[in-house]
């Protein structure tokens, strides 16, 4: 017997502000929320802990790296495995209007029949949801990127989110592009994922481009060049992602001094280590302990 739940409709104006069809959020998921539709476009990423997705008629279960498209009309919640507040299932939240995505795809340039445009623009004329699987950590630095700049809201904010959000498309279609999953012998590919696990899980002692050519046995050139089409960015940029988003995972669950925390990643330089912060983040360390945890604590549901 199929057990019909209840689906309530959430409109975009609890959230848009007039000429801001684009909002972000991160959510500490909770039983409280109802199964629901909403007016606008929405690509929610599993940034923390496990549970379940519900999607229409479906249940997915989702862990770190999962991530959905979910357009106008499909009806969805998340569900943490746990009430422990200790083990939170945590969701990065992406929504803009479909007038807005819209645009943004008609202002990419299009090549061919397998132009990234095309799988969301179907998407969103069909009315179905889409699911990816990070494979080496490409979504969570852009995440991360577009709750800084639409909470801090600096000057050109709104141009560095559009950039974003075409780049995470990009990405998105990546995971599900065979020609190019064909460009990279699977060998290589695995040895590039090993590494890139490497690199996130030493992130106090990074290795150099000379030192992870020497790992897999290839040529620093021919290194550079896969790890750019295989990450979409350069080795040393992905270094740098990966120990500030190390350090920003210290700030975040931790009372560690922010000197500490620095020493611990590896910076020693904490002059070096704050400018470098704030131009990945667009903020300070400190200014993004305090905003995360003034937004736990108003995520937390009450007791």
């Amino acid at each position: 017997m199929t057990i019909k739940r209840s689906v309530s409709e959430t409109p975009g104006e609890l959230f848009f502000l007039p000429d801001l069809p684009l909002y972000v959020n991160r959510v500490y998921e909770s039983f409280h929320l109802q199964q629901h539709t909403h007016d606008f476009i929405e690509i929610s990423y599993v940034a923390q802990g496990s549970g379940a997705h519900y999607i229409n008629d479906s249940s997915l279960p989702v862990t770190k790296g999962d991530l959905f498209f979910i357009p106008v009309g499909v009806s969805h919640v998340f569900r943490p495995s746990s009430t422990e507040q200790m083990k939170p299932l945590v969701v990065y939240n992406c929504i803009f209007t479909a007038e807005w995505l819209g645009q943004l795809l008609q202002a990419q340039p299009s090549r061919s029949s397998d132009d990234f445009t095309l799988l969301f623009a179907e998407a969103m004329d069909n009315c179905y949801w889409l699911s990816f699987k990070e494979r080496d950590g490409e979504f969570q630095p852009l995440f991360e990127r577009l709750h800084f700049e639409y909470t801090a809201r600096r000057s050109g904010f709104m141009t560095i989110l559009q950039a974003s959000v075409a780049q995470l498309l990009v990405y998105m279609h990546r995971t599900t592009d065979a020609d190019y999953l064909k460009e990279i012998p699977k060998s290589t590919l695995q040895d590039l994922d090993s590494l890139l696990a490497h690199i996130r899980q030493h992130v106090n002692t990074p290795l150099t481009l000379k030192q992870a050519a020497e790992r897999l046995s290839i040529s620093e050139r021919q290194l550079h060049r896969q790890f750019k089409k295989h990450t979409g960015m350069s080795f040393m940029a992905y270094v740098q992602h990966a120990r500030i988003e190390a350090c920003c995972q210290q700030l975040r669950d931790t009372n560690h001094k922010i000197s500490d925390i620095a020493e611990r990643i590896g910076y020693q330089d904490m002059k070096y280590f704050n400018q470098l912060f704030k131009k990945m983040t667009g903020i300070t360390p400190s200014y993004y302990r305090n905003q995360m945890h003034t937004m736990k604590k108003s995520a937390l549901p009450s007791k």
